[in-house]
Parts: structure tokens; C-alpha cells; sequence
């Protein structure tokens, strides 16, 4: 088993879609999944020592490490020889339960200035609470796209990112396939 692949394979159905989050504030947001997001997501940009996925490095991009390891040609055994890879592990873990976060009904409109010591320039993260840790997708705005996009897949074992914040429900979810421009 392969957790890599496994949760490639869950952030798969998703590549090609937009999702539009409608809030009970009467807010919708529009949120766009590409398989560059994937590596950020799934914190392969900490896993400095593993050549294969650094995308400072020519000829590799972010959505073509993705489909490396969607092909198998980038396999677990490989990113766990990194000595960064304690940093990901949990997040994998909860990458699996993808579905659920996205199904989530909670959302924050996410102020940085609450959150001491963060650099996540997210507008919105939405979440799921799983005992004391929160699993938390960050949503930020891409001018040049004039959609949201995943920016960031947060695991905290604590509250840190969502108390003292604004919170909404989502009272809809709607997917719809987009044509690449």
C-alpha cells in the first residue's frame, strides 16, 4: 500500500472541477482544483532532499510530480527517506479524509492577524474536526484566474487556526467540469 498514491488517487477526482461552496452568508465561493496544487497540498515542497520533488529543479513541475507518482515512478518508499518527512505524515494521513473536508459544512473566513507566527495568506479555510485536531483546506484568491484555488492543507492538533475567526456554515456544494482556456 502506498500512501502517496493513495492520496494522488483521492485528490484525482477532483482535477478538472470547480467546486462552488455557498455559504449561509450569502457569499459563494469558487474554487478550482489543478493537479499543480497536489504537491503544496500534500506537503511535498518540505521534502527538500528528495531530488524527484523539487520543483526548483529543471524540468520539474509541480503537476508533473503529481503525475510521477500517479504512474508510480515516484513511489512512498522514496519520499519516506527524507529526513523531512515527519513533517508530512500526518497531513498524508488526513489527506485520505479529502472528501470529507470538502463536504465539510464549516468554513472560516481566515484573518491572518488572529494568528500569531502564520504565514498562510489563505481568504477561507474550511474544516473538519476530528477529536482535538482539525483537518483545514486554505482557499486563496487567484486575481489572474479570478477563482480561489487550494493553497494550503493545514493538520493542527488544536483550535490555533480557527478560533477567534468568523465562521460560516456551508449550506451547498456544487461541482462542475471546466474547460481549460
Amino acid at each position: 500500500m502506498s500512501l502517496i498514491l493513495d492520496c494522488a488517487d483521492k485528490y484525482r477526482k477532483y482535477i478538472g472541477y470547480d467546486y462552488t461552496f455557498i455559504l449561509d452568508c450569502d457569499i459563494s465561493v469558487e474554487v478550482m482544483f489543478a493537479a499543480q496544487h497536489f504537491h503544496h497540498l500534500a506537503g511535498l515542497h518540505y521534502l527538500k532532499d528528495i531530488a524527484q520533488l523539487d520543483t526548483k529543479r529543471e524540468n520539474n513541475t509541480a503537476a508533473g510530480i503529481y503525475k510521477a507518482i500517479r504512474k508510480g515512478k515516484i513511489k512512498q518508499e522514496l519520499i519516506e527517506q527524507s529526513s523531512f518527512y515527519h513533517k508530512i505524515g500526518d497531513r498524508l494521513s488526513y489527506f485520505l479524509k479529502f472528501d470529507e473536508i470538502i463536504s465539510s459544512k464549516l468554513i472560516v473566513d481566515f484573518d491572518y492577524t488572529k494568528v500569531p507566527k502564520s504565514g498562510i495568506m489563505s481568504k477561507y479555510l474550511l474544516y473538519k474536526q476530528y477529536g482535538n485536531t482539525y483537518a483545514m483546506l486554505g482557499l486563496r484568491y487567484d486575481n489572474k484566474r479570478n477563482i480561489y484555488v487550494p493553497e494550503t492543507f493545514i493538520v493542527e492538533p488544536s483550535d490555533y487556526y480557527v478560533k477567534n475567526q468568523v465562521s460560516y456554515n456551508v449550506i451547498d456544494v456544487i461541482a462542475k467540469k471546466y474547460i481549460k482556456k
